[in-house]
Order: C-alpha cells, then sequence, then structure tokens
C-alpha cells in the first residue's frame, strides 16, 4: 500500500513537508524564546565593568609566589577545589609559595588592593570574573605550598552579580 503523504488537519489538507515545516518552525521559536528569557541583560551602566577581559585582571602576588597551572592532591587541594566547585567557578590556576615568606593568605598583596573585594565568605577575594579562594597552606605541621586557588567566575553569573550595582559596589572595577 502507498505510503499517503498528505495528512488531515480541520478539514484541510497538509502535506509531510509542509506539517514538519511547521513542527520545526515551533521548535526554534519556542528555543529563541527559551533562550531570550534564560539571559540576563547586562545593566547598561555595566558596559566599562563588562569591557575588561578576565585576562587582563593582574594578580600582585609576592616574589615568593607563583601561579602554577598543576598542584599535588592534598587536603588543601581538595577542599580548594570543593569551594570552587560548590560556588560554580571555573579553575584557572593555583597560587603557590615558598615557606619562606608570603606563606600567608592574609598577607598577599591583592588583599591590601582595594579593587580586590573581600567576598560575604570569608579568605574570598574578587575582583571582576577574577575569584580567589584563599586556603591554609599548613596541614597539620606540613607546608603545603598551596595558598589560594585563582577561579573564574561564568559570565552569566558574573553579569547577574554586578548588574544594577556597578556605579555602587563594583564602581572600583571601571
Amino acid at each position: 500500500m502507498p505510503v499517503d503523504r498528505q495528512r488531515y488537519r480541520g478539514g484541510d489538507v497538509v502535506s509531510l513537508p509542509q506539517a514538519l515545516a511547521e513542527v520545526l518552525a515551533f521548535v526554534v521559536t519556542a528555543a529563541g524564546l527559551f533562550f531570550l528569557l534564560s539571559c540576563s541583560p547586562a545593566d547598561p551602566r555595566c558596559t566599562q565593568v563588562l569591557a575588561h577581559p578576565d585576562s587582563e585582571v593582574d594578580i600582585p602576588l609576592p616574589a615568593s609566589c607563583e601561579l602554577i597551572t598543576n598542584a599535588p592532591t592534598d587536603q588543601t587541594t581538595k577542599y580548594l577545589e570543593a569551594e570552587r566547585k560548590r560556588r560554580g567557578l571555573d579553575f584557572k590556576a593555583w597560587i603557590r609559595c615558598k615557606q619562606s615568606a608570603g606563606a600567608d593568605p592574609r598577607e598577599l598583596a591583592f588583599t591590601h588592593d582595594r579593587r580586590w573585594l573581600p567576598s560575604y565568605v570569608p579568605g574570598s577575594y574578587q575582583f571582576r570574573q577574577t575569584v580567589i579562594i584563599a586556603g591554609n597552606a599548613r596541614i597539620g605541621a606540613q607546608f603545603t605550598g598551596i595558598v589560594g586557588e585563582v577561579c573564574l567566575m561564568p559570565r552569566k553569573m558574573y553579569i547577574s552579580q554586578i548588574s544594577g550595582q556597578c556605579d555602587g559596589k563594583f564602581a572600583v572595577w571601571k
């Protein structure tokens, strides 16, 4: 029996390709509407803050500290990773310091820079999309060297955070 390439809809005959085109148009329209509603529009007052790419952020560190991408797994790195994941942040680097100086996260230079805002979560600092989660470099009597994790806040989360506050709290980032 031949396949009927037409279907009935309310007394009208509609071809199968036309019906598929209608379904596809509906799906595309629904997906576009969902995308528009789920994206937070940026506050126009925040354009100066949003204009700076996250790669422009300079992290002032003492000479005894450096940024690294690989660190040994220990209690400090496990804690920092868990905090980063809990906050929905992306990994960028570890902060490793030599034991001689600068190993206390409270003494790192960025903590005294007014552009690095302390978070409501103790031991965290943020400058634009870059977030530093400070850790305890000393586990028991052993010095691990890892004093913090540098993270990036996803752009959508960042826009939501600063929206409506760019002339106030976040004005130091312009």
